[in-house]
């Protein structure tokens, strides 16, 4: 099972900057990664649920993936992807969200041209703990796009989106057929 979220709801905008809102930019790319996966085997977040209601209302096991998505904002020359995952899946480089986070990063990058920031312990984030990624899913991944405050990756993500999420929806299919 692979439970998706835009990472921000109607009420919460997320990141505003260079014109664009992270919170829509996350339903297009949540809403784009789902239409290229097997919808029996998807439960996504609804757009008038916050955070707290989503990963009350979602159950996921051992067996199952956490996916939430996210774009980074910083000063104009900060630039490219990166994924967090909790301090325990972190430590152990053969654990299937770093696996998983990692080949996200990479795809990420290659497809849009931008720095691979690599996976990082949600430690490293703004948060010293991020409360989607303790569900007790078998992996869980935050993903971070680009950043939403560099023109240039804005542009980058712009005309190759499609791609990048196709990508990462087969990325998604993948590690869910291995739990």
């Amino acid at each position: 099972m692979i439970f998706i979220s835009a990472g921000h709801h109607n009420k919460d905008s997320g990141a505003i900057a260079t014109g664009y809102i992270e919170r829509d930019l996350t339903k297009e790319a949540r809403n784009i990664i789902v239409q290229n996966l097997n919808l029996k085997n998807v439960i996504q977040d609804r757009d008038f649920e916050t955070n707290s209601q989503y990963q009350r209302r979602i159950k996921p096991g051992n067996g199952s993936v956490v996916f939430d998505i996210h774009f980074n904002s910083g000063p104009p020359t900060a630039g490219g992807t990166e994924c967090y995952i909790n301090q325990n899946h972190f430590a152990d480089k053969n654990s299937l969200s770093y696996k998983m986070a990692d080949e996200i990063c990479k795809t990420t990058s290659r497809i849009l041209g931008i720095r691979n920031r690599g996976v990082k312990s949600e430690n490293q984030s703004q948060h010293p703990r991020i409360g989607i990624l303790h569900l007790g899913s078998g992996i869980s991944v935050l993903w971070e796009i680009c950043f939403i405050s560099s023109v240039l990756d804005m542009e980058s993500y712009l005309q190759k989106k499609n791609e990048v999420l196709k990508e990462v929806a087969s990325i998604l299919r993948k590690y869910d057929s291995q739990k």
